[in-house]
């Protein structure tokens, strides 16, 4: 919901610092690396109870996974692979993030993990579903919890100790965009085509021939007319 234009005016206000880093050498590439390198650190924070400084960690991973597209951008080199790569990278950047939550979790309680790792299965089936409705030439854009919604309420939850009913939150919204995408694609792809039909000779032409056996020439061959040619002689008086 927010991921579309949040991102947009981020990387407006971010185009200075992404004309500066290109003039450097920095590549896009590399802001994606830096970004991944950020989640581990603030994963680990986050799991050994550093909770605001995760959450400095959360914007500075943010910041580099915004840049990393506005440099690509700049420099003309935006393609499929570094697209590929930043979706990739950005996988694994939400599992370890909600990895160091659930090892946060796990000292309160051996069930509260299994909260953050649903939300990751669900944020990972949102993305999923995305990815395969593009690739069939459909959209499945929108929902109440895109990656920037999951992003900001993780960092609330975070800065004003209220992990586990965000999560929560997190949880219930993430499902019912699933649901949302999911409909959205079934919508646009309509019913299955009814496969085609080959229809026998007899109904193209309206011919009522037997069909050719095995040991007889095909019309219109070399065998055909030759016999043909034999048959003609043999009625000649």
């Amino acid at each position: 919901m927010l991921d579309g234009r949040l991102r947009n005016g981020v990387q407006q206000g971010l185009t200075p610092i992404g004309a500066g880093l290109r003039r450097i050498g920095v590549t896009a590439n590399l802001l994606t690396v830096l970004g991944l390198m950020a989640s581990i650190v603030t994963a680990v924070l986050i799991g050994t109870g550093n909770l605001i400084w995760g959450v400095v960690g959360l914007v500075v991973s943010g910041l580099l996974d915004v840049l990393d597209g506005t440099v690509a951008r700049g420099s003309g080199n935006a393609g499929p692979r570094g697209s590929f790569f930043d979706s990739v990278a950005d996988r694994v950047s939400d599992a370890l993030l909600l990895g160091g939550v659930a090892w946060y979790l796990a000292a309160e309680s051996a069930y509260l993990p299994i909260l953050a790792f649903a939300v990751a299965a669900l944020g990972a089936t949102i993305s999923y579903e995305r990815a395969k409705a593009e690739s069939l030439g459909l959209t499945a854009k929108g929902g109440l919890m895109e990656r920037a919604e999951r992003m900001i309420l993780l960092g609330v939850g975070l800065a004003f100790g209220v992990l586990v009913p965000v999560l929560w939150i997190m949880l219930v919204l993430s499902a019912f965009t699933v649901g949302q995408r999911f409909i959205m694609v079934w919508r646009q792809a309509g019913p299955p085509r009814e496969p085609r039909r080959i229809r026998h000779r007899r109904e193209v032409t309206g011919e009522d021939s037997p069909r050719r056996r095995w040991w007889e020439p095909r019309p219109g061959s070399s065998r055909a007319r030759r016999e043909r040619t034999r048959a003609g002689r043999r009625t000649r008086p």
